[in-house]
């Protein structure tokens, strides 16, 4: 018996484009159907690598009946007029994180989403990952006691031209660790932050963060982020979680990969393309042609945009713990 596959195609390309893309070759019920890229040739590149045809324009592609599931790779900025299309074409829609620049935004996708009875997922690639799954399972499960600290450090050098793309380190880059934290503890209560710049000269944008959050339990997250450096230590935290219970304790690395792969990241850490992996089969294998829920919903993306909302605002007054307005 043949698997039916879910066709997919992709607004926007870059970097994001190529995790996409592997992802979507690893699953087999997942197949690329098109690109559309303002940059042509682009497009074309990951057409060529992936599958699938160039689209010349946003409504060619979501005129094509062979697109079930529409990836948003696109910068920040277009995120909601573009998904909001998507929707109203008919299709489920897997959106980049940050989902969308204000509240109301996601509020709006959420009231489309549902009036065209489709999905509208955010791509919180990190919580995807079989540890981080494994972590949730012995959260919930009680094995570790009650909860009593958080830590996610991110320690990856970015050059100035790199960070360009991204544009606030807390915004944009933190934004992981928060709903990471929501996915695996649950809401905060209040939250404080910093941030600080170390070695831009022409961006006038952080390039370090950190946000300290209390649970309701009286657990301490500790969100850490740095654009300034790497961990070129024997034991390093490039990207790594640690949670502590009175029971026990989980540790997990991004340098802890599953598997090699020599057509990997460049970086070197084969787990960030597990989240991808991950969120691409959870999407189309569990929800689209079945009837489980996702992971990660608009109302996570709702919550992690007002803890980070929360924090810019202690940042910008000065402020310590601010209770987050949920």
């Amino acid at each position: 018996m043949q698997l039916r596959t879910v066709g997919s195609a992709f607004v926007g390309t870059g970097i994001v484009g190529e995790m996409h893309g592997r992802a979507i070759n690893r699953n087999p019920t997942s197949r690329l159907v098109g690109v559309f890229d303002r940059d042509e040739s682009k497009a074309a590149a990951v057409a060529a690598k992936f599958g699938g045809q160039v689209y010349a324009s946003l409504d060619e592609l979501l005129a094509d009946p062979d697109v079930e599931l529409v990836h948003v790779l696109t910068p920040l900025v277009s995120h909601l007029e573009i998904a909001l299309k998507a929707l109203e074409a008919g299709k489920h829609v897997l959106i980049e994180k940050p989902v969308a620049q204000e509240i109301g935004d996601i509020e709006t996708l959420q009231q489309r989403a549902a009036k065209a009875d489709r999905l509208c997922m955010p791509a919180h690639n990190y919580i995807y990952t079989p540890s981080i799954q494994r972590a949730k399972r012995l959260i919930d499960a009680g094995n570790l006691g009650e909860i009593c600290g958080f830590w996610m450090f991110f320690n990856i050098y970015h050059s100035e031209e790199i960070a360009a793309r991204y544009g606030s380190v807390l915004r944009e880059t933190c934004i992981h660790h928060v709903y990471s934290m929501l996915h695996l503890l649950g809401r905060p209560v209040n939250v404080t932050a910093m941030k600080s710049y170390i070695h831009y000269e022409e961006l006038e944008v952080e390039d370090q963060a950190s946000i300290m959050c209390q649970m309701p339990n009286g657990a301490i997250a500790n969100l850490w982020c740095s654009f300034a450096a790497n961990d070129p230590t024997t034991d390093p935290w490039s990207v790594l979680y640690k949670i502590l219970g009175t029971n026990g304790g989980i540790c997990y690395s991004w340098n802890e990969a599953q598997y090699e792969d020599n057509r990997g990241p460049a970086w070197g850490l084969p787990c960030y393309e597990d989240g991808f992996a991950g969120e691409v089969e959870y999407m189309v294998n569990r929800c689209i042609l079945g009837d489980e829920g996702p992971l990660s919903t608009l109302d996570d993306a709702i919550d992690a945009l007002k803890i980070v909302q929360t924090a810019e605002h202690a940042v910008a007054t000065g402020t310590g713990a601010v209770k987050v307005a949920y």
